[in-house]
């Protein structure tokens, strides 16, 4: 006659809100790697009349014309003070503090309201950056609307989960 084994006394869930693998919901890795990917897209695409698209990132610039130009977020705030700069540089922040947050994830901290709330305010600030250029020039916020969809994505896997 064998014993029952006693339950494994080791915290195995996340804490609420928390990323753990689970068939129905997304691992930590592929939370990481979408907000991840939120950085790599083009945070908006302006299309000045005339010339070539400009392409502004979360970590800068890149220029087509007249030669392929990249300059980095931080040399800009040399160029000028303007209060774009300012409201790009908040939505970067909270896109990188909500890539903190979903690499917490990777051991069982990721408070995924955290990461969805962050992303959604990252695209809201992007999106006031990018509608700032008008009418001057097209500006379509592309980055706005990667992280919102992620961030949807994030708070609806963790409401599917706690709903259970």
């Amino acid at each position: 006659m064998t014993t029952p084994t006693p339950p494994d006394p080791s915290p195995r869930s996340a804490p609420a809100g928390g990323t753990e693998p689970s068939e129905s919901g997304p691992t930590a890795r592929r939370v990481a790697l979408a907000v991840l990917l939120c950085g790599v897209v083009p945070w908006s695409v302006q299309l000045p009349p005339g010339s070539l698209p400009f392409f502004r990132f979360a970590w800068g610039g890149v220029s087509l014309a007249p030669v392929l130009f990249v300059r980095p977020l931080p040399t800009y705030l040399g160029l000028s003070g303007s209060p774009l700069l300012w409201r790009w540089m908040l939505a970067s922040a909270c896109w990188l503090v909500a890539l903190g947050s979903a690499a917490l994830g990777r051991v069982g901290r990721e408070d995924a309201r955290v990461t969805a709330g962050l992303l959604s305010l990252a695209g809201a600030v992007n999106a006031s950056v990018a509608l700032s250029f008008r009418p001057s020039r097209l500006a379509v916020p592309v980055g706005s609307l990667v992280l919102w969809g992620v961030a949807a994505w994030r708070y609806r896997a963790w409401r599917y989960r706690t709903a259970r």
